[in-house]
C-alpha cells in the first residue's frame, strides 16, 4: 500500500485537479439549448476552456478548427498524466494515446484510397504532435498505400498492414486494412495489461475490457447492418478480449436473425442496465458510453493510489470531447433541440 500511495501521490493530485475542470451537466445543457454554434462557444468561454478559445472569433472558426481546439486539451492532458507517472505506467499510457495515431493512419489510408487530395486529408487528421509514430506529412506524400506500407516498416503497424496487403491488393478496398490495425491495436493494448502491476492489471483490465465488449457490440452492429457478413465472418472480426461478453454472448449476438434483437440479447449481460425504453439501434452508442461513464465514475470514489483513476479521467475527458463536438455540429447543421439530446452522453431526456 505504502508504495501505491508512494508512486501515485503526485499524478493523483494531478488527475483530481484536471478532473475538476470537466465540463458540468449545467454547461452540457446550455450548450444543448444554445441557438447557434457561435452560442456554444460563448459558453465555453465561461468554463475551463476560456484560454483555449481566448482571441478565437466564433463565427471565423470551422468545425475542424474547433475539433483541433479540443483535443489539443486531450492531449496536453495525455502529456500531463504522462510525465507524473513510471515507466510501466508510461509505456501504457502512450499506447493508449496511439489509439490517435491509428485514427490518422487509418484516415490517411482511407483518403489515399478514395483518391482525395493530400491537402484536404490533413485538415481531417487530429493535431498529434508527441508520442509519434510516423510524421504525417510524410505520409501524405505517399500516392498508394504500398508507399505508405513501405514507410511504416519497423514501425508498430508494420504487422497488421503487411498481414492485410494481399487482400487489399485483391479487392481495393480500405476494409481489411481497417480492420488488421483495429484488432492488432486492441489485441496490443490488452496485452499490454500484462506488465502492469498485478493491482493496477485488475483495475485497468476492467476498464479496458469495458471499452473491447462496446467495441465488439458496436462493430457487430455495422457487420450485420452494413456488410451483410455470415456469423462466422462476424466472429472473425471481433476482438478475442473484454470484461463481460466472452465467445458464447459474441456469437449469439452474430448469430441473430434481426440486428435489432442483439438488444434483446443484451438485456441477459451487465450491459442491459443501459438499455433504457427509449434506446434505439442508433442511439445504443450513447446509451452504452453512459453506461461506461457511470463504471469510470466509481473508481474516484474507491482506492484513491491506482492507474484505474488516470485511465478513467482520459476516457471521461474523450466522452466530453465526443458530446461537445456532437452539439456543435448539431447547431452548425440546424438539428433541434430534440434531435439532438438523443446523441449527447451527458445530457439525459428533460
Amino acid at each position: 500500500m505504502f508504495t501505491a500511495v508512494f508512486k501515485y501521490a503526485y499524478p493523483h493530485a494531478k488527475v483530481r485537479a484536471m478532473k475538476g475542470l470537466l465540463i458540468s451537466e449545467v454547461k452540457y445543457r446550455d450548450m444543448l439549448n444554445a441557438d447557434t454554434f457561435e452560442q456554444v462557444i460563448h459558453i465555453l468561454q465561461t468554463t475551463s476552456y476560456a484560454e483555449s478559445f481566448r482571441g478565437i472569433a466564433p463565427t471565423d472558426l470551422s468545425l475542424q478548427a474547433f475539433s483541433d481546439i479540443l483535443y489539443r486539451s486531450l492531449f496536453l492532458d495525455y502529456h500531463k498524466t504522462i510525465r507524473s507517472v513510471d515507466k510501466i505506467a508510461r509505456d501504457f499510457l502512450i499506447l493508449c494515446y496511439h489509439k490517435y495515431e491509428l485514427f490518422n493512419l487509418k484516415m490517411i489510408l482511407r483518403g489515399i484510397i478514395s483518391h482525395v487530395p493530400a491537402d484536404k486529408i490533413a485538415t481531417l487528421l487530429l493535431p498529434t504532435d508527441r508520442y509519434t509514430l510516423f510524421s504525417k506529412d510524410a505520409l501524405l506524400q505517399c500516392q498508394d498505400v504500398h508507399a505508405v506500407i513501405t514507410h511504416l516498416q519497423g514501425t508498430f503497424f508494420q504487422y497488421p498492414l503487411n498481414l492485410a496487403l494481399r487482400r487489399f491488393d485483391e479487392e481495393q478496398e480500405f476494409f481489411p486494412l481497417e480492420m488488421a490495425l483495429d484488432l492488432y491495436y486492441y489485441n496490443s493494448l490488452w496485452d499490454k495489461l500484462g506488465n502492469l502491476p498485478d493491482a493496477d492489471q485488475i483495475i485497468v483490465k476492467e476498464i479496458v475490457g469495458v471499452l473491447l465488449d462496446i467495441l465488439n457490440i458496436t462493430w457487430i452492429i455495422r457487420f450485420k447492418e452494413h456488410y451483410h457478413f455470415s456469423p462466422e465472418e462476424i466472429l472473425n472480426y471481433t476482438i478475442q478480449h473484454g470484461n463481460s461478453l466472452r465467445l458464447k454472448e459474441r456469437r449469439s449476438f452474430s448469430e441473430a436473425s434481426e440486428t435489432a434483437s442483439i438488444l434483446d440479447l443484451l438485456k441477459a449481460t451487465p450491459y442491459g442496465k443501459a438499455l433504457t425504453d427509449d434506446v434505439q439501434l442508433n442511439t445504443l452508442h450513447v446509451a452504452l458510453s453512459r453506461y461506461f461513464i457511470g463504471r469510470l465514475q466509481k473508481f474516484f470514489s474507491g482506492d484513491p493510489f491506482q492507474m484505474g483513476i488516470i485511465i478513467g479521467y482520459l476516457l471521461l475527458k474523450e466522452f466530453e470531447i465526443s458530446d461537445m463536438l456532437t452539439i456543435a455540429e448539431a447547431k452548425r447543421y440546424g438539428f433541434s433541440i430534440e434531435q439532438s439530446r438523443h446523441y449527447v452522453i451527458h445530457t439525459q431526456q428533460g
